[in-house]
């Protein structure tokens, strides 16, 4: 907001530096404008900024949108196993589920898109291993084009888990429905407060579950759980998109407060809470790797005192 000028103008009155009538009016001038550029910016902060506090959190719209990015990955892959789970609940000779089993990574690492994940038969289903390509002094170990890599902060491995009771076919319902909505408001949300209304990342990441999918459907056998799969993920994407289309034509907007509930709704859904645990715990790991790299980066100093002795 302030111009240089006026510094230089009070410093040099300090110093007692005199000026002609012609250099004093324009300095005059200069901090005239810069105290009214000041009191404009304050008054702007004061009253345009919309900044929430709740339960001692400050919230903003860019917190908002770190925050549901880091989202993403789990949301939707908690729809894809709620929906391996409704496959078995539909079979009678299965009395199991399968569970997402997050691993933490300590490590930057990368999803490359172009790599094809290995397989491996989780119960009665075929699921795809992402390969982490691990970042090393800046670079990614992968080969391919950087502009189809994506950071990932956690492995995911799956596990077969005996029921205890029978699954609750209409709980599981009831969760799809929210988490596609969810996805739906969060994508709105950041498609009208961001730079990002060319690119949706719960619609590219369904589209990307589809195409694992279909890819161990053509090279695994059996894949008739799979192929299941499959038609429920297009249905998913369907709904989405119906969805998603209702909300542009009607043009509603939720307020920033509504989007930090459902974010903290979301959170606790079931599968969703241990994926973002072991987001936060990589990340304190990466903090704590970089913090050590820094300590252990050593500093040149240059002598500007200009004391040659």
């Amino acid at each position: 907001c302030f111009d240089s000028e006026s510094f230089r103008y009070l410093v040099a009155r300090q110093n007692k530096i005199r000026f002609d009538n012609n250099e004093k009016e324009e300095y005059e001038m200069s901090w005239k404008t810069s105290a009214s550029e000041s009191k404009r910016l304050i008054e702007y902060i004061r009253k345009d900024i919309t900044v929430y506090r709740i339960d001692n959190n400050l919230q903003s719209l860019k917190h908002a949108q770190f925050t549901i990015l880091g989202m993403v990955r789990p949301i939707l892959e908690t729809i894809r196993n709620s929906l391996r789970n409704l496959i078995l609940c539909s079979k009678d000779s299965v009395n199991a589920r399968l569970e997402l089993d997050p691993k933490v990574i300590s490590h930057p690492s990368t999803n490359c898109m172009l790599c094809v994940p290995y397989a491996c038969l989780v119960g009665q289903f075929w699921v795809a291993k992402t390969i982490p390509h691990e970042i090393q002094n800046n670079h990614c170990i992968c080969e391919c084009s950087p502009d189809q890599h994506t950071p990932i902060h956690y492995m995911l491995n799956h596990k077969v888990v005996k029921n205890s009771s029978k699954t609750d076919r209409d709980s599981v319902n009831h969760l799809l429905v929210r988490l596609c909505r969810a996805c739906v408001q969060f994508s709105h949300f950041l498609r009208h407060s961001t730079d990002l209304s060319s690119h949706d990342p719960f619609f590219v990441g369904l589209i990307q579950l589809i195409t694992e999918e279909t890819h161990l459907c053509n090279n695994y056998k059996p894949n008739d759980l799979n192929t299941k799969l499959v038609a429920d993920l297009r249905m998913q994407q369907k709904e989405y998109d119906k969805h998603s289309d209702e909300m542009e034509r009607k043009g509603t907007q939720k307020s920033l407060a509504d989007i930090y509930d459902l974010i903290n709704t979301v959170r606790e859904y079931p599968m969703m809470r241990e994926q973002l645990v072991a987001i936060n715990e990589g990340q304190r790991k990466l903090m704590k790797l970089y913090e050590c790299e820094v300590s252990r980066t050593p500093r040149k100093y240059v002598d500007i005192s200009g004391d040659s002795s």
